[in-house]
Order: C-alpha cells, then structure tokens, then sequence
C-alpha cells in the first residue's frame, strides 16, 4: 500500500474521531458544521510523485583498490579536496603483499621439482605401453586360430557323424519294420507265438527311438551347438580384437594423462610465475594515484553504505571503490518509486527539486531512466517486501550553482494534470466491499435532508485530493470524516475502511505521492 494512503488513512480516522457523526434516528436529524464539510468543485488537479533521493554526478571517475584480497588503508587525502592528475590519494599496507610475493617465490621452486619428476613418469609410461599392446596381439592371433579350427574341422566332423549315426538307425528302423510286419503275418498263420511278435515290436520302438534321437541330435547341432560354439569363438575374437583397440586406448590414455600431467605442471608454474608478477604490481599498486584531476569523493555515492570503510585503519578489497572524483557539470538525482505508482512515471516527465543544503533553490529536472526490474527489501520480521524501481531524474543546474554530490534532495516529479475535473479530499471517501462512497448534501432541494451515503467512481488522486468521476455533483457538500465509525466502535461491517486502504481489483485510485499543489 502507498505510504501517502496511510497517511490519508491517519487523516480520516482523526478526523471521523474529532467531530460528532451526523446520525440518522427515526425523523429527526441532526446536520453536520460548516468545518465537517467540503464542497465540491471542479477545477484542474496536479497528480505528482514527491520522493526523497540522493545527488550525485551522472558521471565521475571512480578510483578502486587495483589490488588482489584485501588491504588496509595506511593513508588518505582529505574529502573535498582538489587534487591533480598522478597525486597520491591513498596508501594501502604492504606487509601482506610483501608476504605474498615471497610465498610465491618458495612455491616455485617446489613445482619446479614436480616438473621433473612428471616428466620422468611420461617416459616410463611410454616403454610400458608398447609391451601391454605386444601381448594383446598375441592374444588376437590365438582367438583367430581357435576359431579357424572349430569352423574348418571339428564342427564339419561333429556333424558328419550325427549323418552316418542318422543313417544307421534308419537301417535298424527298416529291418525291426521288416521283422514286425513279417512276424505279424507269421502270427496270423500260426508259424510263431505271440511273444515273439511283441519282441519284434519292442525292437521296432527302439528302432524309432534311435532314429528320432538321431535325427534330433543332428537338428540341435545346426541349431544350437554349432551357433553358438560359433558364438563364443567370435565373441572370444572379438573381444582380443577390441582388447587390442582398448590396450591402445588404454596406453594412449595412461600416457595422456602422464602429458597431462607434465601439461598441468608447466601450466602450474606459468600461473606461479604470472602470480609472482601479479603480487609484486600489487605491491606496487598499494600506492593509489589520482586518474584525473578532481574533487575528491570518499567511496561511491550510489554505494553510501560502504562509505564508512573508506577511512584510515578501514579494512577494503580488490575492486573497492576507494573514492569518486566527479564531474559536476551535469547532476543526477537517484529515486526509488513505489511498484504502486511506477505506472504513472515515464521517461521525460517535468519534475522540480529541492534540497535542505540550498534553502530557497528550486531545481529543474526530467526523468531520465527508470529501471525495468524492481528491487524487494523485507521488514525486520521478513514478512513483507516492498518492492521499488530505481529511477534517475537529470537536473538542469543553473550556471553558476555548484552543487555538492552526496547530499538529500527531494524530487516531484508531475506525472499527470486532469483538467476540469471534480474533486474532493482523500478522507471524504471510504470504500466497503469494494465500492467507494461518500457521505453527501445535495444542492438539489428534492434531495432528502442530511448527508446521503452515495455511491462514487473515482480516479487519481494526489495526497490531498482525489478525482470523481460519478456519483456526485459540482457543488455538492460532502462530509469530511465517515458518520459511520462512532458507530463501528459496537457494531463495525465487516470491510468497512476508508476508501484510500483498500485498491479494488476493478478500479484502483491513482495516488500521487505529496504534492500538495492541486491547481484549485
């Protein structure tokens, strides 16, 4: 919620609690004073944002800790001063630097040494490559041997005897056949007995056992026992095949990792040597010069909250802005804008500025950039986050002004003027359910007497006023406090609240931060 609408909040409550309420009971009425009403007029209303921000240059120098880690600060011009290009500004301790560049120096030495042992190791791990990958050679030669024999001359011998085993029991099933259907003829006229033909039969059934078993035998091994003898044979070939592949994979790898290794140690002492070069400019750079003649500034003046470190024994970083030298031909102010009413800011609105440290300046400016994400911040309780867009006003400084960077300023900018439009104060409005209203006397003398409960649309509003857009008149006296509230103190609907603590999700009010200059 805008904090200008709780203000308007504060306003309606004290208000609503000063005056006696006007109330309703049965025909009798009691009217409001001339101090509890407003009358509605009609006239041009400014909607303005009022901020408060910080000055500074749009441009400027920033002198920074050239140094790696963190430093000490030993020396310091004085802020305000003038100071001329390659003057000494600042003098940072030396004594970890110093520190530094030595450690560096031993750490040399040992990498050094761990160079020569690496590439020791490289030559090693060449000689025990080339024999690894003799003896998977010689193992692919065995597996294409192996197999060879298997294919070419125990596989076609295993099968020419699953033949003639075939072929010998279709000569036993012929003859037991023979002998069966001989004997059962001979049964018939009474030449044999009856055991002899089942004998007969017995030798038949085993007979065609024999020559299914060798049949079967034959079929199981071109289906599975040559295939997949084949199978593992290959396989075994194979995987010599890919041994070798792997062992020359596995040797280059090894022996990459050993050229790595020398690689990284090379590497290791160029970093180190670059390293010793780089701590002893840091040694240098504990000096700090000025990069261009100046005012000085301590730290960055879009940064404030660091700009207590930048102070003798202050304990600073690589890359810390040690101090700012602007320009101040051009200033800038540096605003951040409620999420509320970010919609209404556009780049090139007018806006006015002033500042405590210039009594009676009044400044010229327009708005120059506004940021396309907002920030959060949290309250102490990290319940809530109010969400702000960083926005830059350009000021026209007037020749001969000098302003000072660093000091408070307040920026209005004027977002918006309604013309000829209705208007009444923030705390004649209150909203229940969603809708506003206000309490209103008519000027038409049908209406009925005392303040009715009306039903209002309304529009922008700045911290004083709020547009109407219907629901009452021009002329129409409104109440300046809701006669309800004496009332909600027993018997309070659910809801009710002023019209500035609620934004209906249909109509929202468009409040402007603090103007109080609506052009009535």
């Amino acid at each position: 919620m805008n904090r200008k609408l709780l203000l308007g909040i504060a306003v309606a409550v004290a208000v609503g609690a000063y005056f006696v309420p006007w109330q309703k009971t049965g025909n009798a009425t009691e009217q409001p004073g001339a101090r509890e009403l407003f009358t509605v007029r009609r006239a041009d209303l400014n909607i303005t944002l009022t901020e408060s921000g910080r000055l500074v240059a749009k441009e400027s120098t920033k002198v920074k800790a050239q140094i790696k880690g963190e430093g000490k600060i030993t020396f310091l011009v004085e802020e305000g001063k003038e100071v001329r290009e390659s003057d000494i500004v600042c003098k940072l301790d030396p004594t970890q630097a110093q520190s530094q560049v030595e450690e560096t120096q031993l750490e040399i030495l040992q990498t050094e040494q761990n160079l020569k042992t690496a590439r020791t190791e490289l030559e090693i791990q060449q000689v025990e490559n080339t024999a690894t990958i003799a003896k998977s050679v010689v193992a692919l030669d065995r597996a294409k041997q192996e197999l060879e024999k298997y294919r070419d001359g125990e596989a076609p011998q295993e099968r020419r005897k699953l033949e003639v085993a075939i072929k010998d029991a279709e000569t036993d099933w012929n003859r037991a056949k023979k002998n069966l259907d001989d004997s059962a003829k001979l049964l018939e006229q009474n030449y044999i007995k009856k055991s002899e033909l089942e004998d007969h039969q017995i030798t038949f059934e085993r007979a065609v056992v024999q020559r299914d078993g060798a049949e079967l035998a034959l079929r199981i091994f071109d289906k599975y026992t040559f295939p997949m003898a084949m199978t593992d044979l290959s396989t075994k070939l194979a995987d010599a095949e890919r041994e070798i592949s792997t062992a020359k994979k596995r040797a280059e790898s090894t022996l990459g990792q050993k050229e790595v290794a020398v690689q990284q140690v090379e590497k290791r002492l160029k970093v180190q040597q670059d390293q010793l070069k780089e701590r002893k400019e840091d040694l240098e750079n504990m000096i700090v010069k000025a990069p261009s003649p100046g005012l000085v500034v301590y730290g960055d003046p879009h940064e404030p909250w660091y700009r207590e470190r930048t102070k003798v024994g202050g304990q600073i970083y690589g890359g810390f802005t040690l101090l700012t030298i602007p320009d101040l031909r051009v200033m800038q102010v540096k605003l951040q804008i409620h999420e509320a009413d970010i919609s209404k800011v556009k780049v090139g609105l007018p806006a006015t500025i002033t500042t405590d440290s210039y009594p009676g300046l009044l400044l010229h400016g327009e708005v120059s950039k506004i940021a396309t994400m907002a920030g959060g911040s949290s309250d102490w309780s990290g319940q809530s986050e109010v969400r702000k867009f960083d926005v830059e006003v350009t000021v026209k400084t007037p020749d001969g002004t000098d302003l000072k960077p660093g000091i408070s300023a307040k920026c209005e900018i004027h977002a918006e003027k309604r013309e000829n439009t209705l208007f009444v104060p923030l705390q004649s409005v209150f909203s229940e359910d969603g809708e506003h209203f206000c309490h209103v006397l008519h000027h038409d003398a049908t209406a009925a007497p005392g303040p009715q409960r009306t039903k209002v649309k309304i529009g922008p509003a700045n911290d004083t006023y709020v547009e109407i857009c219907e629901g009452i008149a021009e002329g129409d006296a409104v109440l300046l406090y809701n006669p309800s509230l004496a009332e909600t103190r027993h018997d309070k609907k659910p809801g009710a609240k002023p019209a500035v603590a609620e934004k209906s999700a249909q109509e929202q009010p468009v409040e402007a931060s603090a103007s109080k200059k609506n052009g009535a």
